[in-house]
C-alpha cells in the first residue's frame, strides 16, 4: 500500500564510489526553513560522521611502519652488539 506522504528528501549521488551509489536523507517534518548552504553543510557533517576519515587510516599505517622499522633497527643493533 502506498500512502501519499510529502517528505523533504535530500539525495546525494556519488558515481565515483565503488561501494555506494547514493545516500538518501529525510528531513524532519517539523523543519520548515532549511537554506541550501545549511542543508549542504549538515548533510556533509552527517556523512563525515558515518564514514571513516581516510587521513586517520594513513596516519595509523605510517605509525605502524615507523614502529616496525624501529623494532628491526633495534634488533639489528642488538645482534651486532652480541657478536
Amino acid at each position: 500500500m502506498i500512502k501519499g506522504v510529502n517528505k523533504n528528501i535530500i539525495e546525494i549521488k556519488n558515481p565515483d564510489s565503488l561501494y555506494f551509489e547514493k545516500a538518501v536523507l529525510y528531513v524532519r517534518p517539523n523543519v520548515t526553513i532549511f537554506p541550501e548552504t545549511l542543508r549542504r553543510k549538515e548533510s556533509e557533517r552527517l556523512l563525515r560522521s558515518i564514514l571513516p576519515d581516510p587521513r586517520i587510516r594513513k596516519k595509523r599505517k605510517l605509525r605502524k611502519y615507523i614502529i616496525s622499522a624501529a623494532i628491526v633497527t633495534l634488533s639489528l643493533l642488538l645482534l651486532q652488539l652480541m657478536r
